[in-house]
């Protein structure tokens, strides 16, 4: 912005008339401005008005039912547009709200709207003027008052109008023949009465035709309508010369005995000494208002003698109200811990003829601000004292910025930095506490004794001249690491410095250099052990003969050590975020990825076991785990995990796989041999009423049959881990099988109801009697881990493309870190619990990989002591 925009602005804002700036956007004239004087003659603000339409934040006044002023407005905004020219709505009435009231103030203005021009000419926006003509209009009232009770009074007035103070006369027929005039209607025209009497009053006063005089002497005398003008200028021919004469005047219908009307009567008196000390007293008003806004000053006059006190609006504004208010109102809001200050001051000034005194004083919010009142005492010719007339200011952000000052003080001098400014001649101005200190001197004054350049050596000092002062000058500020000696050990100290040119708020000159300098030996140390311990971090973790890796919260490797790069045969970069995966043979990628982003899920510990393509050519078993880690907040930040080469161990497995195979085929035969000698035997004794012995053989059949399921798990295991397992799938519907499980399972517990809730749900494509075994596990799972429940609840429901299997228990239920090592080979409840409830832990496993194997997913949620619930999902079989 340059120097005239600045002026023009500081006009705009300083101007003692009333500006509003409109966007040209009819209908809504948005407000793009507006100066001080408008906001206080509307009693707004500038938040209120800014950028909001013009008729929104100035809606319909009360007085607008009979002037239709926004109609008006409209108009003469469009007039403005259409002309590109000024247009004036004159003394039109529009009454402003009292704040925090329903009641408004009575308010006339007149009001210039001017249209802006762009360089394209076309509107660039508009300039709206009101000017508070309240007063004259009130005057002009007053004076209409009068007027009609002359009018109450004209017949006797039309006898006695000769002696009458005010001029008078009639003019007669379509020409206004003058009729009759009095005395001071000639004086007021410059004339004698025999020069007018019997003439067209046009043809005498030749200078007022054609000033709109005649047009509305026509309108009164064929409409019978009256007429009132006030303060209107008139051009006379007075004494041979001519003047601009101000006069108020009424026209008046002329009525005859018929009550026809044959002229006018008019009723004038000059008022151009009124309106020129008028004029006089606004323009002496004005610059004092100007005056006291220009320094927001607000005025008083206080009557020593009866108390009265006469306050501006910016007076009572200071105090907090929304306009002048009474003497006790102002001083109730002083702070009660101040009136002393107030009774004292108002003491001394009666003393010594001058008042002087800052307090505070509450507002209606709440809020407190400061003021200082001054004032200058007025005496009788007795000298005693009767009139106090002062003015008070608002003082509160000076105060607070000394009070912030005081609070910055004090913090730079609590500081544990350096914080210092030496002049444009090097020498320090000020250096705080921790200065002193780092710098090995004992008072500020032997510090400013010394020029800035002796706390650094020859080699620092010279980069401090070249390189760091020359940065300050030219940018404004330099920051980085350089070095100072301490004057009294000798001591090189590294410090981070920021430094900055201080200058002149209003012009713009370099006053200072100030400089913060922080002590940069602890971080350094820090920095150092820190780096010695990564080092150390790194020496183990790259001898450690397990693979180490870390992942963020999107479960991206961003570390892993120097033996997983070994068994990976790639480089670290390249196994950073997903890039490990490449080493992971493809067939157990899908489930090292499930089991990585089933764990973030539920934020618990990560646990797989995947074959690797090993840097040495063969493939290698791995078995991973990964423990979440949390930030002091409690959020999650990631995994922190190892890597184990399990290779040896899943050899092992895998001939115990094979041996368990053999055994369990090998022991199959026997056991179904013993299965029928006992079912004989049991026969054969019944039939010899020997029931004992036949309940005997009963138990050991029951035995036989539980020995065969275990050997049937045994047998499934070790198909599934040789990749043996057959599947004959067909397409066939669950809720018949589910109803029919669910019926033969409910005849093996009377303790418990399994409660069947279906719901409609397609068919599904798989092996029948492999989907069979798992609804059969999951029930006797839920019955045996749930004795002292009531009802197990078997669901079936479709959502989307899936059809899911729900059994629920109301048992002992799962620890979350569990969830996942439920369906693991061998797993079962741990503790003593493993008592309670015996069996292999092959169930659950053998049932996982039924689902996977035929497409299907598997899960559980669970609360420990609350219960569980199982879960299998199949894909709906569609054509």
């Amino acid at each position: 912005m340059n120097i005239a925009d600045q002026g023009y602005k500081e006009i705009f804002k300083n101007s003692p008339m009333a500006i509003l700036i409109l966007s040209a956007n009819g209908p809504d004239y948005s407000i793009l401005d507006v100066n001080s004087a408008y906001l206080e003659a509307t009693h707004t603000t500038r938040e209120f008005l800014v950028g909001k339409a013009v008729f929104s934040v100035f809606p319909t006044n009360p007085t607008d039912q009979n002037s239709r002023n926004i109609e008006k407005t409209i108009l003469s905004f469009e007039e403005a547009i259409s002309t590109k020219k000024s247009h004036t709505m004159h003394e039109y009435r529009y009454d402003i709200p009292i704040g925090g009231t329903t009641e408004f103030t009575e308010r006339y203005w007149t009001t210039i709207n001017t249209p802006v021009l762009g360089e394209d000419g076309t509107i660039a926006y508009i300039i709206h003027s009101p000017r508070d003509v309240t007063e004259n209009v009130l005057l002009q009232q007053r004076e209409k008052s009068g007027i009609e009770a002359l009018k109450t009074q004209r017949k006797q007035l039309y006898s006695t109008f000769m002696q009458a103070p005010v001029g008078i006369g009639i003019f007669k027929g379509p020409d206004y023949i003058v009729d009759l005039i009095n005395p001071v209607l000639c004086k007021l025209y410059g004339k004698r009465i025999e020069e007018m009497i019997g003439k067209p009053i046009f043809e005498v006063l030749s200078l007022a035709k054609g000033q709109g005089f005649e047009e509305l002497l026509e309108q009164v005398r064929t409409t019978g309508e009256h007429y009132e003008g006030w303060a209107i200028e008139v051009p006379l021919i007075r004494d041979g010369v001519i003047e601009k004469v101000y006069v108020d005047f009424v026209y008046e219908p002329f009525y005859e005995d018929d009550n026809s009307i044959s002229g006018v009567i008019a009723v004038a008196s000059e008022v151009s000494a009124q309106i020129h000390a008028k004029h006089q007293l606004e323009e002496a008003e004005e610059r004092a208002r100007l005056a006291a806004d220009a320094v927001e000053l607000g005025i008083y006059d206080l009557n020593i003698l009866s108390g009265e006190l006469i306050t501006s609006l910016r007076f009572a504004n200071i105090f907090g109200f929304d306009s002048p208010a009474k003497h006790n109102d102002y001083t109730a809001v002083i702070h009660p811990e101040d009136l002393h200050l107030r009774v004292k001051a108002h003491e001394q000034a009666i003393e010594n003829g001058v008042m002087n005194y800052e307090a505070r004083v509450i507002w209606k919010d709440g809020s407190i601000h400061w003021v200082r009142v001054e004032g200058k005492v007025l005496y009788d010719k007795k000298d005693n004292p009767t009139r106090i007339l002062g003015t008070v200011l608002d003082i509160t952000s000076q105060k607070a910025d000394k009070e912030l000052q005081r609070k910055l003080i004090t913090l730079v001098d609590n500081s544990v930095d350096l914080m210092s400014i030496f002049n444009l001649e090097g020498k320090f101005t000020y250096i705080n506490a921790a200065g002193l200190a780092l710098l090995g001197l004992a008072t500020q004054e032997e510090e400013l004794a010394l020029p800035a350049e002796g706390m650094q050596n020859a080699e620092d000092l010279q980069f401090f001249q070249q390189e760091v002062l020359p940065s300050v000058m030219h940018n404004g500020s330099w920051a980085g690491k350089m070095n100072v000696h301490n004057f009294k050990t000798g001591e090189i100290i590294p410090v981070f410095n920021n430094c900055i040119r201080i200058d002149d708020f209003l012009t713009g000159e370099v006053l200072a250099v100030g400089a913060v300098m922080r002590d940069l030996r602890a971080e350094l140390k820090a920095k150092q052990a820190l780096a010695d311990s990564e080092q150390l971090l790194r020496n183990i973790t790259t001898a450690s003969p397990t693979a180490l890796w870390m992942s963020d919260t999107q479960g991206k490797l961003n570390y892993v050590n120097q033996t997983w790069i070994d068994w990976s045969g790639k480089a670290f970069e390249d196994n950073l975020e997903y890039g490990w995966i490449s080493a992971v043979i493809p067939e157990d990628i899908k489930q090292v990825i499930e089991q990585f982003h089933l764990a973030m899920q539920n934020k618990v510990q990560y646990e797989v076991e995947f074959r690797i393509n090993h840097a040495d050519g063969t493939q290698h078993w791995c078995s991973v785990i990964g423990e979440q880690q949390f930030n002091q907040n409690g959020e999650f930040t990631g995994y922190i995990g190892s890597c184990t080469d399990i290779t040896e161990h899943k050899e092992l497995q895998n001939q115990k796989d094979n041996f368990l195979g053999i055994a369990s085929h090998e022991l199959k035969t026997p056991v179904t041999s013993l299965k029928g000698y006992a079912q004989v035997m049991e026969r054969i004794l019944k039939k010899k009423d020997l029931n004992m012995e036949a309940d005997m053989m009963r138990k050991m059949d029951a035995q036989l049959n539980r020995l065969t399921s275990l050997i049937s798990d045994l047998l499934d295991v070790t198909k599934i881990n040789a990749g043996k397992l057959s599947f004959n799938n067909q397409l066939f519907d669950l809720k018949p099988l589910l109803e029919e499980i669910v019926d033969d399972l409910q005849l093996t517990t009377d303790r418990q109801v399994i409660v069947k809730n279906f719901q409609p749900a397609g068919k599904i494509y798989a092996d029948k009697d492999r989907i069979e075994q798992v609804i059969i596990n999951f029930i006797s799972n839920a019955i045996k881990y749930s004795p002292e429940a009531t009802e197990i609840l078997v669901h079936l429901k479709q959502e989307q493309h899936e059809v899911i299997v729900g059994i629920q228990d109301f048992g002992i239920g799962i620890a979350p870190e569990d969830h996942l090592k439920v369906f693991e080979q061998f797993y079962r409840v741990s503790g003593k619990m493993q008592h309670t409830f015996p069996g292999l832990g092959l169930g659950l496993y053998i049932s996982a990989e039924f689902i996977r194997k035929i497409g299907g997913r598997i899960w559980v949620e669970s609360k420990k002591n609350e219960g569980s619930c199982f879960y299998f999902a199949m894909p709906v079989h569609t054509a």
